[in-house]
């Protein structure tokens, strides 16, 4: 995958400024599932990330049988940032509340090239995976 994506103004949770929310549906066909730095999980997958804007939050679902002991199905983000080549999304980036639900996300990064959402990636805190979408 060509690692020259798109960059952004470093804006952590907007503390220099608004950022537009949009909702996506993202289309992926290759999956990857990592923990403590080993892909436990991979494959092919014609699935769909929906995400959805209401009032300030991203409402997101993954509905991939192939996922389901990896990752929630259902979940949302409530913060947004733009950091270099990624926006990202998270519900406590500055860890102010501290609790962590298992296979929930904590923080999404997207990928834009030339304007095209490509990749799409979820960091989950309980327990220590990654998990990684590409069109």
């Amino acid at each position: 995958m060509n690692n020259k994506w798109d960059s952004f103004p470093v804006n952590i949770a907007e503390t220099a400024g608004t950022i537009h929310r949009e909702p996506f549906a993202f289309q992926y066909k290759r999956f990857e599932v990592w923990h403590l730095g080993k892909c436990i999980h991979q494959g092919n997958s014609n699935g769909t990330i929906q995400a959805k804007v209401y009032d300030k939050f991203l409402d997101v679902i993954i509905d991939d049988v192939l996922l389901k002991d990896f990752i929630k199905a259902n979940f949302y983000f409530g913060e947004i940032s733009t950091l270099h080549d990624r926006v990202m999304w998270s519900k406590d980036i500055f860890d102010k509340i501290g609790k962590k639900e298992r296979n929930n996300p904590d923080v999404s990064s997207m990928f834009y090239l030339n304007g095209k959402l490509v990749k799409v990636t979820f960091t989950i805190d309980d327990p220590n995976t990654l998990v990684e979408f590409y069109s």
